[in-house]
């Protein structure tokens, strides 16, 4: 009688839900380290597969866009070359109307190319680790924004072939840049951060490329050893990188923050009411932070569905990029 008792008193109210024992408990654990971030329960040699098998998947959707890609790249040739045939005027552009659709073009990309490396670098410094997935779609996206950015001033010359007349280089001409205008200004500016976001990528970029170099052969695996720098992944190397990594963050934020307020002034140097104004630094950077980290996002979802990376571009990471949008937008 009194064992039946005790057998009543400790079985559990029909409320409460059963305890897990432990087998289900580390089954939760593991599920919620691989959902959330907290650890990775993969094995590098996994984690390296995954990555590897979405450089060797090309299907017929990956060549149709090359294909689509190639043709608008075509057609820019084309129309920039008749361009340079027949005149300025085909743009629209004349004695009251200088820029038009090339300034506009200009700001554009250089605004959504600045916050791709101020992302990465910023992380690293506060030592966000989730942003390992995020920092090599915000570099690439800094790049390439920054080389469309580069090629409208080019477009705007109109005689292209004459470009060395720009460059400070004693010749009987005794031509020289004026080193008052903006527009020097901004290749100055641009020209150094994107030496310095190319610094910075590449060698964030050295383990995976001899991450690459060991699943590759051929041509490929020659390429792949000759931009890794012999790259073992010893204590010593790593410490390197990340000192040199820091250094080069230190250095990008605040270059990226000058470079977007010398931009700015192409407009604030003006005598355009209006224009001339101090407000002009802030209001460019604050806009190009905004729109490129719009840009980061948009990049992040094509290649999470395109490359089928779901498991390393998770739910948080885009939850993180945008609330960091969200408060741009209050800026």
């Amino acid at each position: 009688m009194n064992r039946m008792l005790e057998t009543k008193t400790e079985r559990a109210p029909f409320w409460q839900p059963p305890e897990p024992d432990e087998e289900d408990l580390a089954r939760q654990i593991e599920h919620g380290r691989e959902e959330r971030l907290l650890m990775d329960v993969r094995s590098p040699a996994e984690n390296n597969a995954l990555v590897i098998n979405t450089m060797k998947q090309t299907g017929k959707i990956f060549w149709l866009v090359v294909i689509g890609l190639g043709g608008m790249v075509t057609a820019l040739f084309v129309t920039w070359g008749i361009q340079i045939v027949y005149g300025m005027g085909i743009a629209g552009i004349n004695r009251t109307v200088m820029w038009e659709p090339y300034i506009v073009n200009l700001v554009y990309f250089i605004g959504i190319g600045h916050a791709g490396t101020f992302i990465s670098a910023a992380l690293r410094l506060m030592r966000m680790e989730f942003r390992r997935p995020i920092s090599r779609a915000a570099e690439i996206v800094t790049l390439f924004g920054l080389a469309m950015a580069a090629l409208f001033p080019l477009i705007h010359l109109g005689r292209v072939y004459k470009l060395y007349f720009m460059f400070p280089i004693p010749t009987q001409r005794e031509l020289w840049p004026n080193f008052r205008s903006p527009l020097l200004w901004d290749a100055t500016a641009i020209t150094t951060y994107m030496l310095g976001s190319t610094f910075f990528m590449f060698i964030s970029l050295i383990p995976d490329l001899a991450m690459a170099r060991d699943h590759t052969t051929g041509w490929r695996h020659r390429l792949y050893t000759f931009l890794s720098f012999g790259w073992r992944g010893t204590d010593g190397e790593w410490m390197r990188l990340e000192r040199a990594a820091n250094i080069l963050s230190f250095i990008i934020i605040p270059v990226m923050f000058s470079v977007h307020t010398i931009v700015s002034w192409d407009f604030a140097m003006a005598v355009q009411p209006g224009w001339h104004s101090t407000i002009f630094g802030p209001f460019f950077i604050i806009g190009a932070l905004f729109s490129g980290v719009a840009a980061v996002i948009l990049v992040l979802i094509i290649i999470r569905k395109s490359m089928r990376l779901g498991y390393f571009l998770r739910e948080e990471h885009f939850s993180a990029m945008g609330i960091f949008l969200m408060i741009l937008s209050m800026a």
